[in-house]
């Protein structure tokens, strides 16, 4: 079963980039005995490529039990982190892990599970 690497992808075109996102770092917070609050901050907009993955990311993915759902392609951008998340209009995917594109500085790829 073949595994796509972020080494042999490569670099999208400039028009691919056509979705505005939001990304944002949640925080959980307690609230009272047993509850959670979610605060949000570090909103940053960018440009985007969301692809769904196939199958065989997918399911290479469960085994590592990290549900890899869709990858989002951004000009380079650092310190995002799996406490990310990234919006797109109604859907919102939390950020699994994230690495420059075929190792250089002019992308970053995050691989990301849709929550919404």
């Amino acid at each position: 079963m073949a595994v796509t690497s972020f080494q042999t992808l490569r670099n999208p075109p400039s028009q691919k980039l056509n979705k505005r996102v939001l990304i944002r770092l949640r925080t959980d917070i307690p609230v009272g005995a047993a509850g959670v609050d979610s605060v949000y901050t570090q909103p940053r907009m960018r440009w985007a490529r969301i692809d769904p993955v196939g199958t065989a990311t997918y399911t290479a993915a469960a085994q590592t039990d990290k549900a890899i759902t869709h990858r989002v392609w951004l000009r380079h951008i650092e310190g995002v982190t799996d406490s990310h998340e990234i919006v797109h209009r109604q859907h919102v995917y939390r950020v699994q892990r994230g690495a420059p594109l075929a190792g250089e500085s002019d992308y970053t790829i995050l691989e990301v599970e849709q929550l919404q």
